[in-house]
């Protein structure tokens, strides 16, 4: 009987411990960090892993983010599909540099122009360009 309900317990625990496994690996699906050797020519590089993540989702998310690291945070992309907004700055911790209204192909077909050596300034000055003409929709993070 005290065997039955200790193999009971261990079946619980363990079924919990995947289970709860199973969500974080869920919520944090939409995170995906990039290691750099050099922040100078990373910008091109991250936003097409920002669209590969974004073709290769298995379903729709709030957004997607990509963020780069070398020694410490070099910068950040963030998606938002539903408003189609794309958001890119230098830390999470600074705020938002610069919001640009983009749909997803948008976003598939800039990621396929822009060179994988692009630097942070160009991309940078590019994106203000565009936000000019097209700024993000207000919505809430």
């Amino acid at each position: 009987m005290i065997l039955k309900i200790l193999k009971s317990l261990i079946l619980g625990f363990l079924s919990f411990a995947f289970v709860s496994y199973l969500a974080y690996l869920c919520a944090s699906s939409h995170i995906q960090t990039v290691r750099v050797k050099n922040c100078e020519n990373a910008a091109g590089q991250s936003l097409k892993a920002l669209s590969k993540q974004v073709k290769n989702g298995w379903f729709q998310r709030k957004h997607n983010d990509v963020q780069v690291f070398s020694d410490g945070p070099c910068m950040f992309y963030m998606f938002y599909e539903n408003p189609g907004a794309l958001y890119f700055g230098q830390e999470m911790a600074s705020g938002y540099i610069v919001g640009v209204a983009m749909s997803t192909a948008d976003l598939h077909q800039f990621a396929d122009t822009v060179s994988s050596h692009t630097d942070f300034q160009k991309m940078q000055d590019y994106l203000f360009a565009r936000a000019k003409a097209n700024p993000a929709p207000a919505h809430e993070f």
